[in-house]
């Protein structure tokens, strides 16, 4: 028996978003040819959501990691000030 390889899967979530992505420029484009000012709306949706996309990366990929050492460090240095008894 010859050995098959295993059947892939069609690529259908990029189907989709590229589907998605072509109705709704479809849609802005006929709203824009009626209402012009629709264009710009979608621009400052657009830098809106990429501030949103900037602020995830900044915090959740670079700070957050830094922000919790910080926070271990000094749950340390409490428990070892904490740790001392000066009775006798």
């Amino acid at each position: 028996m010859k050995n098959r390889p295993a059947p892939t899967q069609p690529p259908t979530v990029a189907i989709a978003l590229m589907v998605a992505m072509t109705l709704a420029l479809g849609f802005i484009g006929m709203v824009a040819v009626v209402i012009p000012g629709v264009l710009l709306m979608v621009f400052g949706g657009f830098g809106l959501l990429m501030m949103f996309v900037a602020q995830y990366f900044l915090w959740a990929r670079w700070l957050f990691p830094i922000v919790q050492r910080m926070e271990r460090e000094r749950e340390a240095a409490a428990a070892q000030e904490n740790s001392f008894d000066p009775r006798p």
